[in-house]
């Protein structure tokens, strides 16, 4: 892969992270949330690919 376009793929997905970030925490401001409730988002979304990384490892084939 050229290193333009792994420099751009980079660019992007931080970017979009970013973005990701401040609408999340405009939207915790609007209803009000803890901050403790923010963090909880990326754990359960950690959780969620750790189960499937185990479970698909974990089948018999």
């Amino acid at each position: 892969m050229p290193f333009n376009r792994l420099a751009l793929i980079l660019v992007v997905v931080i970017a979009a992270a970013a973005v990701t970030v401040w609408l999340a925490m405009l939207a915790a401001a609007a209803f009000s949330l803890p901050q403790a409730a923010t963090a909880l988002v990326p754990l359960a979304l950690l959780a969620f690919v750790l189960v499937r990384l185990l479970r698909d490892r974990t089948k018999d084939p």
